[in-house]
């Protein structure tokens, strides 16, 4: 179960504003709005909504495959993107609408919210980089 939540956090990762750089990015970054230290659940789900933004590169309120042809011909990322489109598809249509990213859960923020507060403290964030770290050293 641990291993599948740290996968689950590996997944939400790629859905940053650059995807040439997915791997070693933060999923938290850019989500402290009020710059207090914390990031809420409320705004961690407003940085997903400006992540989703940032991907949907036609404007069309959807991500599909095709839209990123280049990462979809690299192997492992490919991959990963598709895996990140699937998790959240709802409707099983290969296209990942903002509405499905947005009511799906917010996997990252869960296994990262160690005492299930609904907010994010520093130690929490980096705890959860740390793990996410090693689960990728342990896949190569």
């Amino acid at each position: 179960m641990k291993r599948l939540t740290l996968l689950a956090l590996g997944f939400a990762v790629l859905a940053t504003p650059a995807l040439a750089q997915m791997r070693g990015q933060d999923p938290f970054a850019d989500a402290d709005v009020n710059r207090d230290g914390q990031i809420t659940i409320a705004e961690y789900q407003a940085s997903r909504a400006a992540r989703f933004d940032r991907l949907d590169r036609d404007r069309d309120g959807i991500i599909r495959m095709q839209d990123f042809p280049r990462i979809a011909q690299r192997g492992d990322r490919g991959a990963d993107l598709e895996r990140m489109i699937s998790a959240a598809d709802r409707n099983r249509d290969g296209a990942l609408t903002r509405q499905e990213m947005l009511a799906s859960p917010p996997v990252a923020f869960a296994m990262a919210d160690a005492n299930d507060d609904g907010v994010l403290t520093a130690a929490e964030r980096d705890s959860a980089k740390a793990r996410l770290q090693q689960m990728r050293s342990a896949r190569r």
